[in-house]
């Protein structure tokens, strides 16, 4: 089949994007190559899943070269010429998102050919649109420090060739040199709470413990430097998932976020951003204070009512759409769930859409008692991704109970079990949690098939538990015991 990279660059392209990307094929500016241009004409046929017979090497290179035989070495180089194109149509259209990168090149383009007057005329341009404080902006602060170190260098342009250096330009150069230092620490500042951020955020995948201490560390030496609104949103937003917050406080952060972020019209890319921490700092409130799913709940809703799932990737993020899932079945929102799914299943990776819509369909059924139905999709569901194991392998004991499959429970605990212990690859935090739900589930089965186990206290640990996966699920099975 042609090269892996080349159809993986090419199927993360949206419809738009591949039709510029032809047009800068047919470029001669870009690419004097036929046969690069009827390589690109035949393999958008394919778009987007790039899986066909008729995408053989031979049967490609016929395509382009008809009247030859097949050389192995031209259709190389042919993939190779293509995807190079493909990739500096990535670059590029990065860069063309970036109007401050163009102009701050400009800027210094024109610096460094000794056009003083009109580099400063743009150095000007490019201040005046950067004089407010932008929340908006995750490189506000690097943009003032380049804004700074730009005054600097064309104070030293200027003042080429000139014997007596004035005070004045002596006060301004070190007031510039000392605003791009201020600017550059609290860019760093910022940078640095974001990353702490998105890490705790994510810490079922990425082990936090030492990120943890650090971050108490940052708040405590640097409370006194987070002066602008983008240190404060994002200092605030650790302090949240750094443990508990007021619940009042809670929900003025997410006012902030779900309304008025929105009507100040800042960047849906940094509204989303926020928006996950919020639904983090759910997931882990929710394990105590179930009304907290709810609250997760309304920030899906307001993504998806803004259309907003901008992670500056070109397809969802597929976590989130597990998460949506799971949230959504579990609150019985499944009409709301399917209504997203035929709207944004299209949006996410062609590779994923079949195991997120089994994946759906497995939540659905179980919430609504049709457990055989469940296990029918569950079997379809598939992965390597080990997160997505430990959730099949977690939905198949629970409808294994529910069915008192207890022959297949047993076999399937056994197996999970395993699957937990040695798969170094889950962080320990997340390998804890889940041998706690296999460990509470083997108690639950000895109970439920007559071997001797005190129901009432099993329900009273049920009760003390903080941090159980399913744990209203487990009370109620408990309950139910008890009546039997």
């Amino acid at each position: 089949m042609i090269g892996t990279i080349l159809t993986d660059i090419l199927k993360t392209f949206s419809p738009e994007e591949l039709k510029k990307f032809g047009e800068m094929v047919s470029s001669p500016f870009f690419n004097r190559k036929t046969p690069v241009l009827k390589l690109f004409i035949h393999l958008k046929k394919y778009y987007p899943e790039f899986k066909d017979p008729e995408l053989k090497k031979e049967v490609v290179y016929s395509q382009v070269f008809p009247d030859k035989r097949y050389n192995y070495g031209t259709m190389k180089n042919l993939i190779y010429e293509l995807q190079e194109l493909a990739e500096r149509f990535l670059s590029d259209t990065e860069m063309r998102n970036n109007s401050f990168e163009i102009k701050r090149s400009l800027i210094n383009s024109l610096r460094k050919r000794s056009l003083v007057s009109l580099s400063k005329k743009k150095l000007r341009e490019l201040q005046n649109a950067n004089s407010e404080i932008q929340i908006n902006d995750y490189d506000y602060f690097l943009k003032l420090h380049y804004i700074n170190r730009m005054n600097q260098d064309l104070l030293l342009e200027s003042s080429k060739g000139i014997v007596d250096i004035s005070k004045k330009i002596n006060e301004e150069y070190i007031m510039y040199l000392f605003s791009s230092i201020k600017y550059l620490k609290k860019y760093y500042l910022h940078d640095a709470l974001r990353e702490y951020n998105i890490i705790i955020t994510n810490k079922n995948i990425i082990d936090t413990a030492s990120v943890l201490s650090e971050s108490k560390s940052l708040i405590n030496n640097y409370d006194n430097e987070f002066t602008e609104l983008p240190l404060q949103l994002e200092v605030s937003f650790l302090k949240m998932n750094l443990g508990s917050i007021p619940e009042e406080d809670f929900l003025k952060i997410k006012k902030l976020v779900l309304t008025d972020l929105y009507e100040m019209n800042v960047d849906k890319e940094i509204t989303y951003g926020f928006s996950i921490y919020l639904l983090n700092y759910c997931r882990i409130k929710n394990l105590t204070e179930r009304r907290y799913k709810s609250y997760a709940f309304e920030i899906l809703k307001s993504l998806a009512d803004n259309n907003n799932f901008e992670s500056g990737s070109a397809h969802l993020n597929i976590v989130l759409m597990r998460n949506i899932i799971l949230i959504s079945t579990e609150l019985g929102e499944f009409r709301w769930c399917e209504n997203f799914l035929d709207n944004y299943l299209i949006k996410t990776h062609p590779n994923f859409r079949d195991n997120l819509m089994n994946f759906y369909l497995a939540h659905k059924y179980f919430y609504q008692r049709n457990f055989e139905k469940s296990l029918e999709y569950l079997s379809m569901f598939r992965s390597d991704d080990i997160y997505d194991k430990n959730y099949i392998k977690e939905l198949q004991v629970i409808n294994y109970y529910e069915l008192e499959y207890f022959d297949l429970l047993n076999e399937q605990l056994e197996s999970f079990k395993k699957f937990l212990t040695k798969n170094n690859k889950l962080p320990q935090t997340y390998r804890e949690q889940y041998l706690k739900f296999v460990n509470y589930m083997y108690k639950l089965f000895r109970a439920a098939s007559g071997k001797k186990t005190d129901v009432r206290y099993l329900r009273e640990k049920l009760f003390l538990e903080t941090e159980l996966i399913f744990k209203d699920w487990f009370i109620n099975k408990t309950e139910e015991l008890e009546k039997d």
